[in-house]
């Protein structure tokens, strides 16, 4: 899509000029006057020529809101080639991104992280219990956010997690929401300055357990997201089982084989884990039969269960891609995984 908006603006007028011409021609034969209207050409220099059998010529004004609606079509599919170009360039993308969501309990924080040379905003929630219990510790769940998005656009999830903690439904617990980059997948890359993983594991781990009370230790640090970020949190979960004790996803974008991402991706790092890590790793998957990813958790899912890889996993009907329905329908329950795998573990 970028290619194209960026190939030619003449193409778009082109397109733009074939499907008024199209959409004139069509209506007008639903009307019954296709015999009125022969041919409907679109020419440069703001020109439509019509050919009509002599009985009545075309009257434009009549589809001005038709050729309205195309054009606000061809102008929406311009701005959305020109974000997706943009979302693909690191050198446009924004690390730092402060928003108050008026969440009790969250707060945007910023890192300097030394691998990329910036500044990196992150959300984190606190519990109530993290003041009324200052020698206490926390588990710790990091939320990865999908492709697009940055620390503060799926952070509204704390609220449900308070939620969940006022109700005494799972232990209090400290929730992180990294800015993992627009398009990174959570990696390393080899073509720009982007270190996500670097980033996540690494750098923004160890702040958060330095600056606040958590639990160092894996089975207290666990992972979830949804696409982009569901996909980092099961396939980083595998890569680093020392690290984090579990994973759970929304509409994750798996690893499509063992070849992706010059291996490393999910399918190898699940073959690598020794047999004990295999029995104690945890994984949770929330997936629409609609959804364009749906097709990749088959075979993944099979793939874990000849490793004895442990997993659950739920699949909505006629859902599609869509974070806001998946939360509706299983966050609630996705938090509930994440604190019965910190309980287990204690």
């Amino acid at each position: 899509m970028a290619a194209f908006a960026e190939s030619s603006p003449t193409l778009l007028v082109s397109l733009c000029s074939f499907g008024l011409s199209y959409c004139i021609a069509e209506t007008s034969t639903r009307r019954g006057r296709r015999s009125d209207l022969m041919l409907l050409l679109s020419c440069y220099n703001e020109r439509l020529v019509s050919v009509s059998h002599g009985r009545s010529f075309f009257n434009l004004k009549s589809y001005v809101p038709l050729m309205a609606l195309f054009l606000v079509w061809v102008s929406a599919f311009w701005i959305m080639a020109q974000a997706n170009a943009a979302d693909q360039d690191p050198n446009t993308w924004v690390w730092n991104n402060p928003k108050d969501l008026g969440i009790e309990g969250l707060q945007h924080q910023t890192l300097h992280s030394k691998s990329m040379n910036r500044q990196v905003g992150y959300q984190i929630y606190l519990p109530p219990q993290y003041k009324s219990e200052p020698r206490r510790s926390f588990p710790v769940v990091y939320f990865l956010h999908g492709a697009g998005g940055n620390e503060s656009s799926d952070a509204g999830l704390a609220a449900l997690v308070h939620t969940e903690i006022l109700a005494e439904r799972i232990r209090p617990t400290i929730y992180v929401f990294p800015n993992g980059g627009k398009r990174s997948g959570y990696r390393d890359s080899k073509e720009s300055y982007v270190r996500a993983e670097t980033l996540l594991v690494n750098e923004l781990g160890t702040a958060i357990d330095q600056e606040f009370r958590t639990i160092d230790n894996a089975s207290s640090r666990l992972l979830c997201g949804f696409s982009m970020g569901g996909g980092g949190a099961v396939r980083l979960a595998l890569k680093y089982p020392d690290r984090f004790g579990a994973a759970a996803s929304l509409a994750a974008a798996l690893d499509t084989s063992i070849d992706s991402g010059g291996g490393d991706n999910c399918y190898v790092h699940a073959s690598a884990l020794s047999e004990e890590k295999r029995n104690d790793l945890r994984l949770y998957l929330v997936v629409g039969d609609e959804d364009f990813l749906y097709p990749r958790h088959d075979p993944f899912l099979k793939f874990l269960k000849t490793l004895g890889v442990a997993y659950t996993l739920v699949v909505h009907s006629e859902v599609s891609h869509n974070l806001g329905v998946l939360s509706r329908l299983s966050a609630d329950s996705m938090i509930r995984f994440l604190d019965r795998q910190l309980q287990s573990q204690r």
